[in-house]
């Protein structure tokens, strides 16, 4: 099976499961405005694989899916093949690899819970992984990058809603200011968490 090939089948297996739990599916569009953006962190790769299950090097962990829609400034209208970069800790709060540059720099075996995907005909896009762990007082997080022509590039982060107003929150002092919906609702699917994140770019 070809790299494509498998990416699409990837993507639609991960769709069905993430379609029951989320507005992005069943309602016009998000309920939140141009979605805010966070630290990129320090562990930024560039060109990462092309991929929708990131999860290559088999970390241990709980099984996690998220997806969702990208939208247009109006929050209604999905974005076609909008670019989706995609990367957090694994289950310990490591990172692979533990650094930043260009992904060349790096040796494959090093390479693990990072992708980049892009939306499909109807704005969509999906990622399988492990869910992170916490590491120093941060949240648990996952990081993104988004960027779609004639729109404004956006690199933000998301978080655990059941983590909202808790201890975590409290003592992580990177991005306090994070909106309703940068808070993903993820719930428990046989053994996988699942969530929605439905993203919306600023036009340029």
């Amino acid at each position: 099976m070809n790299i494509t090939r498998r990416h699409v089948l990837e993507h639609l297996v991960a769709l069905a499961l993430i379609a029951p739990l989320g507005s992005a599916w069943s309602q016009p569009g998000p309920r939140c405005g141009p979605t805010g953006g966070a630290a990129e962190g320090p562990f930024y790769v560039a060109n990462a694989p092309q991929a929708t299950d990131i999860n290559a090097g088999k970390s241990p962990g709980r099984p996690m899916r998220i997806g969702g829609t990208v939208y247009s400034e109006d929050g209604v209208t999905p974005i076609r093949g909008a670019k989706v970069e995609f990367w957090h800790s694994d289950a310990s709060g490591a990172y692979h690899p533990n650094g930043n540059g260009d992904i060349a720099r790096y040796p494959r075996s090093e390479i693990n819970l990072r992708g980049v995907t892009h939306t499909d005909a109807q704005g969509r896009y999906t990622f399988t992984s492990i869910e992170p762990g916490h590491y120093g007082e941060r949240r648990r997080h996952l990081h993104w990058k988004v960027s779609a022509p004639g729109h404004r590039a956006i690199t933000t982060q998301s978080y655990w809603l059941a983590e909202r107003g808790g201890a975590r929150e409290q003592g992580d002092a990177t991005d306090r200011r994070a909106e309703a919906c940068r808070w993903v609702d993820f719930r428990d699917r046989q053994g996988t968490a699942v969530g929605v994140f439905d993203i919306v770019l600023k036009i340029n």
